[in-house]
């Protein structure tokens, strides 16, 4: 049984802000990485633990799948069978902020 997906509101802005930026260029780009995120976070409902541990808080719950240049960063909440993707976050800003 696959887990569920929960967005916390700062992912949701995350995307938002990404898509918009993206947008202001090439709105048939921003429309594929948009998806091509999507894509990804649905791959972890079904493989929850797929993700590397995130380095810089090191707890088995929170983990990061990649999809370059962006760090998807999401809590497993096992009892739940929930997934949270926490942040969406441009690997060139460096540390993730967790809120």
């Amino acid at each position: 049984m696959d887990f569920n997906i929960v967005w916390a509101s700062s992912a949701i802005s995350d995307l938002e802000q990404i898509i918009r930026y993206i947008s202001e260029e090439d709105a048939n780009a921003a429309k594929r990485l948009g998806e091509g995120i999507i894509e990804s976070i649905e791959q972890i409902s079904i493989f929850p633990k797929s993700g590397r541990v995130v380095p810089e808080e090191g707890e088995d719950l929170l983990r990061e799948i990649l999809y370059s240049p962006f760090r998807i960063v999401y809590e497993i909440e096992e009892e739940d069978r929930a997934i949270s993707i926490v942040r969406i976050w441009h690997a060139a800003r460096g540390t993730i902020e967790l809120e």
